[in-house]
């Protein structure tokens, strides 16, 4: 009675410990699949969704050029056809003239006033800082030395001045129409008594003679406009100033720099 008493109680025991075994094994095997799902779901959250383009993807293909059409007229069309620096300049603006600003809005009157200031202007940088030595040496064989120039050039303006009221009136001036033997002649008459004038008295009466001429055209209104016209008797002997400014102080320069000199006086 005893040891059937002990078999049954030792049954149950073992059997408590099978359904505990059993529980604590199902316990396990559902963790497992809940552990697995909260990993999922934790992965799903932290992936980024993926987006979709819309539209069809742009064509990343480099672009070919289109096959360039065979030359027609072979080397003789391709010459014709003008370069690109050809083309440039042919495109690029004309340069405008020389202060044409100034000039645009100018009577006739302040544009030969305006050239005249310009031309004395190339006179006076010929001969600055021009040693006594040097302004005695003629420029050229044969031709005049800076200082008998400085002097020719004061002996037109004085000139001008005294023919100022008979041009003015429309009469011609006296040497309109001298052959250039009869103007060196007469050149040389003017010169002669001041060849003995030093270089500063040159240059000092080369200015005093242009600014009485200036004051003498400021004194003559600019209307009417035609006496200050080429055309006009005043006017052809007064326009003939600037061209003959320059032209001797580009002599002088020549000179100074070794380059030939020009043989017109």
């Amino acid at each position: 009675m005893a040891r059937a008493a002990g078999k049954k109680q030792s049954k149950r025991k073992s059997a408590g410990r099978s359904a505990r075994v059993a529980r604590s094994g199902a316990s396990r095997a559902g963790a497992k699949p809940r552990a697995a799902a909260k990993k999922k779901a934790t992965r799903a959250s932290v992936a980024k969704p993926r987006v979709k383009r819309a539209g069809p993807k742009p064509n990343t293909a480099p672009k070919r050029r289109p096959p360039l059409a065979p030359a027609v007229g072979g080397p003789a069309r391709a010459a014709a056809s003008p370069s690109g620096s050809a083309r440039r300049a042919a495109a690029a603006p004309a340069t405008p003239a020389a202060f044409a600003t100034q000039r645009a809005h100018a009577s006739s009157r302040e544009e030969l006033l305006f050239e005249l200031a310009r031309a004395r202007a190339a006179v006076k940088a010929a001969i600055q800082g021009l040693s006594i030595a040097n302004a005695s040496r003629p420029i050229a064989a044969g031709k005049w030395s800076p200082l008998e120039i400085v002097l020719h050039l004061g002996e037109r303006d004085r000139v001008r001045l005294e023919e100022f009221h008979r041009t003015l009136h429309g009469q011609p001036r006296t040497w309109a129409d001298i052959s250039d033997a009869e103007q060196a002649v007469q050149n040389e008459q003017h010169l002669s008594p001041l060849r003995a004038l030093t270089w500063d008295s040159a240059v000092r009466r080369l200015d005093s003679l242009r600014e009485q001429l200036l004051l003498r055209l400021h004194e003559v209104p600019a209307l009417p406009n035609d006496i200050w016209q080429r055309g006009h008797a005043f006017a052809d002997m007064m326009w003939g100033l600037p061209e003959h400014d320059r032209h001797h102080a580009e002599q002088i320069k020549r000179a100074r720099i070794g380059e030939p000199v020009l043989t017109e006086d």
